[in-house]
């Protein structure tokens, strides 16, 4: 699970995108950004969405990155997509276009209560699963895909009893009509708009992360927040804030992975148990993460004064250069191909 996440980790290479300045990249993810407002104005205009999604698969494959290692990091992201598009794709502001209409389709309120009395036949048999003392049924209740169904079982049988008390004076034979639902122009562009969106927005900053070390990312930040230094904000003391943010995900990972590792040793199980024996191993996991966190702060906090940082002073940059011919080039491309889209 922990090394799904990618926010702080970098990979070398030596791809265009890792030979690109820190801030060229901020550029072109801020550039984007514009692009998407700007194209979200243009309904039923696919061909920026299009183009966004050509440069996001391109940045993957000049990168080096596997394609795999990208996916993982975008799975649940797209298990939530997949969770709210139903509920997209019925938009509606009251002026938008009906494209399709489902229903209103006539449903009995016997088929609801068949459909109570097999869930209460499924429920009893899961429960035969786990109580009675058979050691074939034993067996198979110790496979850890059928005890991930404990927490849910218990909300979707507290809503069969409810859904249960709400029919019960219902005569029998009687129906009741479920719609209509209306995919209307408005829900099918938001869908696609948004999702898009959403996702190529998620690569880039994948992308960004994995192929600029987090101090050349700060840097870059911070040459290209230096107007600010005119209205007397202390830019470099946020870009170290930051620098250490970003540095600490990883090791924070670590730590965590580490402590698991030692209490699972020691007897531990996260996997197992009830909801009471698992929330108390997770607070015996708590108090040890705080004292690494507090342990490493003060590591840090005593290399900052041996160094001799002092609030307020400039830095001097390690990473960040003048920008080059690549930077100019690769800039000035991706700017016209984006705003000739809107012309084709």
């Amino acid at each position: 699970m922990f090394k799904n996440i990618s926010l702080g980790i970098y990979y070398p290479g030596n791809s265009l995108l890792h030979r690109l300045q820190g801030r060229t990249k901020l550029l072109l993810l801020a550039w984007f950004t514009v692009y998407i407002v700007i194209a979200n104005n243009y309904m039923w205009h696919f061909v920026p969405y299009l183009v966004l999604a050509a440069l996001s698969f391109l940045g993957v494959v000049i990168s080096g990155i596997s394609l795999h290692h990208v996916w993982r990091r975008m799975r649940l992201l797209l298990l939530l997509m997949l969770l709210g598009a139903i509920p997209t794709l019925f938009t509606t502001d009251g002026t938008a276009k009906p494209l399709y209409t489902f229903g209103p389709l006539p449903t009995s309120f016997d088929f609801i209560r068949w459909s109570i009395v097999a869930y209460g036949v499924l429920l009893t048999t899961y429960i035969a699963l786990f109580l009675l003392p058979i050691p074939a049924l034993q067996n198979i209740s110790l496979r850890s895909w059928l005890k991930r169904f404990r927490i849910p079982l218990i909300f979707i049988t507290l809503g069969v009893i409810v859904l249960l008390w709400l029919i019960r004076n219902i005569p029998p034979g009687a129906t009741f009509p479920v719609g209509p639902f209306v995919i209307t122009n408005l829900g099918v562009w938001s869908l696609f708009s948004l999702y898009t969106v959403f996702i190529v927005l998620y690569i880039f900053s994948l992308l960004l992360t994995m192929t600029t070390t987090p101090i050349a990312l700060i840097e870059g930040l911070t040459m290209l927040l230096t107007p600010l230094r005119w209205l007397k904000l202390p830019v470099d003391d946020f870009a170290l804030m930051t620098l250490i943010a970003l540095r600490f995900i990883p090791t924070l990972i670590e730590e965590v992975e580490q402590l698991l590792k030692a209490q699972i040793s020691r007897g531990a199980d996260y996997a197992h148990g009830t909801l009471r024996e698992r929330t108390q191993s997770l607070i015996a996991l708590f108090v040890p993460l705080l004292q690494g966190v507090f342990r490493r702060a003060s590591d840090l906090a005593t290399a900052l004064e041996s160094r001799d940082y002092e609030i307020g002073s400039h830095q001097t940059r390690l990473h960040e250069k003048r920008l080059g011919a690549i930077d100019y080039g690769v800039l000035a491309l991706v700017v016209i191909i984006t705003v000739g889209s809107f012309f084709v």
